[in-house]
């Protein structure tokens, strides 16, 4: 209900008698008249005339506009979000389907929608975790090295986007062809072979990470069937790696594998450590980062490697800050977008990423400043080398200095 304020007209009339003048008779009108605009004007407000309908084709124009500057200001990346949102109208309903990762960035496109005139949104987009999956929708590596791909049952040579290890853990999203499309803790998306990985509901990924784990320390170590026994796998575990410690002895340690079982390592090639959570915690010098670095010195170059079998550039970065407690992004354009720019050679620190555009515009490849000019790095032709800035140097390139962008100081 409307309220306007209580309204008072007081007139005095000059006169020996209460009959008024005729000066006063024409006070009184004009003041009825004013008590008559002013209560009208306490009344309702006169509804503005109805906008016409929009048509169909008008109102899907609009909902696709609005998906489209929204999903924009949010700057999402397709190779870390799942947000695929179609729209439909029909007689001025607009259904939004599709599957997306980010539901309160869904609500707030379909809160947009609604407030188009006359639209009323209908919300069929399928949030992922797909509920079909059930409760299992956390896998755990269960070979020493796995390729994640671009697509169901693709994910070797170009196809592969990323690797991941022995007990990494990855949130499952959905399921095609047999493979499940995942997402690694460093938010990276990928599709996997569902023989690669075990699964599991939140309460027993909880019973299978309680207690101590073993940080995989060495390069590279066997996994036995039993101390001295023979190997486990066709490849052996990589650096990086982290598995529940059942056991430790003076030569061996036991493991427990991922699906049930367990695997032997010798004790010097792991680290024992409190709890998973703990890993990767401490964040250590820019000197321990470049002696990561330097241990791989000569290895090939392997596309979408992130492993002791081969790294691409930016999986190598992300692999030596990740050891010493630094978690970066996966792709060198996404590790552009993090830490504090550098943009001169000169104003480097060791331990800076530095950054080249090479085969694309943008950054297109990465590596770690070293100090002296110099940098270590994952190259396509020549695999983890160091080279350098200054045309003083015997391990000086031309090409990419030509090529630097700036660098970025991840360590403080």
């Amino acid at each position: 209900m409307n309220q306007c304020p209580n309204v008072r007209i007081d007139v005095k009339i000059r006169s020996k008698y209460a009959k008024p003048c005729s000066i006063c008779r024409w006070l009184f009108a004009l003041a009825a008249l004013v008590a008559v605009i002013l209560i009208a004007g306490c009344q309702q407000p006169v509804e503005p005339p109805a906008l016409p309908a929009l048509s169909d084709e008008e109102m899907l124009t609009r909902a696709v506009s609005i998906i489209e500057r929204i999903v924009e200001d949010a700057r999402l990346c397709h190779r870390e979000t799942v947000f695929k949102i179609n729209a439909a109208v029909d007689n001025g309903r607009v259904t939004l389907t599709g599957e997306a990762t980010e539901k309160q960035l869904k609500e707030s496109i379909c809160s947009a929608i609604s407030g188009i005139h006359g639209a009323k949104t209908v919300d069929q987009v399928t949030m992922l975790p797909d509920p079909e999956l059930g409760e299992k929708v956390w896998a755990v590596v269960k070979e020493p090295v796995i390729n994640l791909g671009d697509a169901p049952g693709q994910a070797e040579g170009k196809n592969t986007v990323t690797q991941a290890r022995m007990g990494d853990v990855m949130h499952v999203l959905a399921q095609n062809d047999g493979w499940y499309l995942v997402q690694m803790e460093d938010n990276y998306l990928g599709w996997v072979d569902p023989g690669s990985v075990a699964l599991y509901d939140p309460a027993s990924l909880d019973d299978f990470w309680c207690g101590q784990v073993a940080l995989i320390a060495a390069k590279m170590t066997e996994a036995m069937d039993k101390p001295n026994g023979r190997m486990l796998f066709n490849k052996w575990l990589v650096q990086g790696s982290v598995l529940p410690l059942a056991s430790i002895g003076e030569k061996w340690a036991e493991l427990s594998l991922p699906g049930g079982g367990s695997a032997f390592a010798r004790t010097g090639s792991i680290k024992v450590i409190p709890d998973r959570d703990s890993v990767f915690a401490e964040q250590k010098a820019a000197a321990d980062v470049i002696a990561t670095a330097q241990q791989y010195a000569g290895l090939p170059y392997l596309w979408g490697g992130c492993t002791s079998y081969g790294f691409d550039c930016s999986g190598f970065t992300q692999f030596c800050m990740k050891m010493n407690g630094y978690h970066i992004r996966r792709d060198a354009d996404m590790q552009y977008e993090q830490g504090t720019p550098v943009k001169s050679v000169d104003d480097l620190k060791p331990g800076d990423l530095v950054f080249f555009e090479t085969y694309r515009p943008g950054p297109s490849h990465v590596g770690i400043y070293i100090g002296d000019y110099r940098y270590i790095h994952a190259g396509s032709s020549a695999g983890v080398a160091v080279n350098s800035f200054s045309p003083s140097h015997t391990d000086y390139s031309a090409s990419l200095a030509g090529k630097f962008l700036e660098g970025r100081r991840i360590i403080k």
